[in-house]
């Protein structure tokens, strides 16, 4: 089943943002879903996808935005201690499509280049190994 339609989670965190765009180059539609605060980092996409505010964790903000996709990228930084990133993945598991294509990434900061610094100087700097997805 080719992939059409994704959820990107955790989508105004750089590499959100990222995969945003590399989903839209390919003539993907996305729903994107972050932190209300963080909704206007995705403003550049406004007119291109469909955001859908909330508590990544939270069941009905993920029921909403996964509904009708074929593929759901889940890429965060595991914040708090409140089983944020264990409560997301149990929340796209439960209501991702069935046959859909889930991804999971979860770490606390990536430079495409390895070179770029971290906003917060106490957090590691890690160097990616890009692959292209199967969309």
């Amino acid at each position: 089943m080719a992939v059409r339609k994704v959820c990107i989670i955790g989508a105004s965190g750089k590499l959100g943002r990222y995969m945003v765009q590399h989903c839209l180059d390919r003539g993907l539609q996305v729903v994107a879903v972050c932190r209300v605060k963080s909704a206007s980092k995705l403003d550049d996409f406004r007119d291109k996808i469909v955001v859908v505010p909330g508590p990544t964790n939270d069941e009905d903000v993920v029921g909403r935005a996964v509904a009708g996709c074929d593929g759901v990228l889940t890429v965060l930084a595991p914040w708090g201690r409140q089983q944020y990133s264990s409560g997301t993945a149990r929340a796209v598991i439960t209501h991702a499509e069935p046959g859909a294509r889930l991804i999971f990434s979860c770490g606390w900061h990536v430079t495409k280049d390895g070179k770029g610094e971290p906003e917060n100087p106490a957090t590691p700097r890690l160097t990616p190994t890009y692959k292209s997805l199967a969309c």
